[in-house]
This record gives C-alpha cells, sequence and structure tokens, in this order.
C-alpha cells in the first residue's frame, strides 16, 4: 500500500527505507493478539451501548482538536528547517507530519521517523540526516513535556504509590528523553572537530543531521509557542472524550489520561504501541475510578478517531497524492535522488561551518 510494489522497486530499495518486511507483519500480529486477547475481558454489548449514548458533539470537537495538531506540528517543523531555506508553505508540512505518522500507524519501532526523513527529502529537497535532525530535536521536545506533564499529574493524583502501570509508562518515557538528548549531545560534542579516522560519508551525514538538529535562536519562540499549543489541544482532545461520557475530571486527571498512554505509545514492538496504548488507557480510566463499560467505551472511541480513523485517511491521502502534490518514492526516480544527495552536500557544510 504505501509504495511496496513498483516495477522500479529494485532501483529503489537502496535509497528509499524498507518499512515492510516479517518484523511488520509480526508487529501487527501481535497488536491484533493484544487487542484480541483485551476484548474478552469486557462486555463489548454494554461498550457499544455507551458510545451510543455518548455525546457526539464533544466527541467530534475533540477529533477536531486533535487532527489539528498535525497543522501545527507541521508548522513547528517548518521553523525547526527553514534555515535551510525551505520554499514549501506550512501546509506542506503538515501533510507530510499527518503521512508519516499514518505510516508510523502500520510500522513498528518509530520507522514512521525514517520514512518522513525520507519524505522531507523528496518533497523539500533537503538531505535526509538534515531532516533526521529535526525529528529528534523534535522528539526530544516532546519526550520532556509530556515525561514532565504525565511525572507531575501523577505526583499529584498518586503522591502515595504509584500503580505498575503508570510507573512503567515513566520509566519508558524517561529513556526516550534521556536517549533523545544524548543523541542531541553526542552530536554537540563532534560539531567543533570530526574525527579523521570516520569515513567522508559519514562526516558528511553527521554535518548534515547537525544542521537540522538545532534550529536558528529566533526559531526557539515560534517553536516554543506552537509546542505549548500543539499539546493544549491533545489535552483538549482527551478531556472532551471525558466530557461526551459525562465523566467530571479534573486538569490533572485530563493531563494524566493523555500523557501515560502517550509514553506507551512509544512501546517499539508493535505499530504506535498499539495493543498496549489501549490496555494503558484503560487502565489509567480505571485507576481514576471509572467504571470498566465506560472505560472500555471511551478507550474504543479514542483509538478508533486517533488510530484507526487516522490509518483510513492515510490510505485516502496516498490514494490522491498526485493530486494534493504529494511526491513518494515511486515518484521520484532513483538518478534524481543520487543527482539532489551529491548536490547539496556543499550547502549542508557551508550551514554546518556557519552554525
Amino acid at each position: 500500500m504505501v509504495d511496496s510494489t513498483d516495477k522500479n522497486s529494485k532501483n529503489i530499495s537502496n535509497t528509499a527505507p524498507k518499512l515492510w518486511g516479517w518484523t511488520t507483519y509480526l508487529s501487527i500480529a501481535v497488536a491484533i493478539v493484544i487487542l484480541a486477547v483485551a476484548a474478552t475481558f469486557v462486555d463489548l454489548n454494554e461498550i457499544w451501548r455507551q458510545i451510543s449514548a455518548c455525546d457526539k458533539g464533544f466527541v467530534l470537537l475533540g477529533a477536531l482538536a486533535h487532527y489539528a495538531t498535525y497543522i501545527i506540528r507541521g508548522m513547528r517543523w517548518r521553523h525547526c528547517l527553514i534555515h535551510l531555506q525551505i520554499k514549501s508553505g506550512n501546509g506542506k508540512f503538515g501533510l507530510l507530519v499527518f503521512f508519516y505518522n499514518f505510516v508510523d500507524n502500520l510500522v513498528p519501532a518509530k520507522l514512521g521517523d525514517v520514512y518522513a526523513a525520507h519524505l522531507a527529502r523528496i518533497n523539500f529537497n533537503i538531505r535526509r540526516s538534515a531532516a533526521m535532525g529535526s525529528i529528534v530535536f523534535l522528539r526530544m521536545v516532546d519526550a520532556w513535556i509530556v515525561l514532565l506533564l504525565a511525572a507531575l499529574a501523577s505526583w499529584v493524583l498518586f503522591a502515595d504509590k504509584l500503580p505498575g502501570t503508570v510507573f512503567w509508562s515513566l520509566v519508558g518515557g524517561c529513556i526516550i528523553a534521556v536517549g533523545a538528548t544524548s543523541i542531541m549531545l553526542v552530536f554537540f560534542l563532534f560539531k567543533k572537530k570530526l574525527p579523521g579516522w570516520i569515513p567522508q560519508k559519514i562526516q558528511q551525514m553527521i554535518q548534515a543531521f547537525h544542521t537540522g538538529m538545532w534550529p536558528r535562536a529566533k526559531e526557539l519562540l515560534p517553536i516554543a509557542a506552537l509546542t505549548i499549543i500543539i499539546w493544549s489541544l491533545e489535552i483538549f482532545w482527551i478531556f472532551c472524550l471525558t466530557v461526551a461520557f459525562d465523566l467530571q475530571k479534573s486538569s490533572a486527571e485530563a493531563i494524566f489520561l493523555t500523557m501515560i498512554p502517550l509514553l506507551a505509545s512509544a512501546f517499539p514492538f508493535t505499530p504506535s504501541g498499539a495493543g498496549v496504548v489501549e490496555i494503558t488507557l484503560f487502565s489509567c480510566l480505571r485507576v481514576l475510578g471509572v467504571s470498566s463499560p465506560i472505560a472500555g467505551s471511551l478507550t474504543v472511541v479514542n483509538r478508533f478517531i486517533d488510530y484507526f480513523l487516522h490509518i483510513g485517511l492515510g490510505v485516502v491521502t496516498w490514494a490522491i497524492r498526485r493530486v494534493i502534490g504529494l511526491r513518494t518514492w515511486r515518484e521520484v526516480p532513483l538518478k534524481e535522488l543520487q543527482k539532489d544527495d551529491s548536490a547539496d552536500i556543499p550547502a549542508a557544510r557551508e550551514v554546518f561551518n556557519r552554525n
């Protein structure tokens, strides 16, 4: 579906990230098994009754808030790369963010981020290493925000003792935040002088990565403002869901229900943590005293809108990609990529030295 088969696939395989294989199919199978087992612990008829009775207006409002974040994330990504003389507008960046997150919903281990760098390469004509640098920077920012908000909300709600699910989610979030930060620190230390034993090709990749990893100083304020908007909308999306099911939840509880499942989404063995996220959200609702039928119903609605609807809309986006100007590796010949890769090395080195 996503550029998996094509008459030129043999030629392109050397430059395009491979997303489909036995690991992807296995991860999808694992997610299906987890969801199937989880379904046996709830009353499906009662869940359907609760969903039918919920306030659809608040569900729609929350869904709009959630999907609006892709536009804002695109604007933020553009601010991170604007020093590379990107000519595309915010709309194109938002489209790419939406599409690579769709891919991330289908493949394990955050391979969608690798595909995001490739999409940036063939749509914006920048090196994939530079795009990956910007993605690592944004992942680090988001990881720390999610971790700190999750920890703060958990401390407010469970000052005496953290539930096991919450504790391990926080541990996982800490690993991600520290990992992303460590990557940035390593590349920062490499900035002044790269060791001579590093092959020239790797040095060029490091230089390009660094150019994308550090935004201009004047862009930090817009990036911070957009980040606040993104996470405010995400919290508002979950708050709308609780209102739709007639749950009276505090700000701390809304933040808790938003952030802890997001930490679980980093589970690498299923696409976007599918299966694990559902169990985590359901468990968080139960910990807050929500009855099993309502917890199950809210979880189903949340994952349908956030995950399965996104996959459906992603398939439609891919089907009309030529109409909306989305370039995938089916639309970009191998020779064009090789030519562009050679042409932009001096530019990447110049920006690296200037920064």
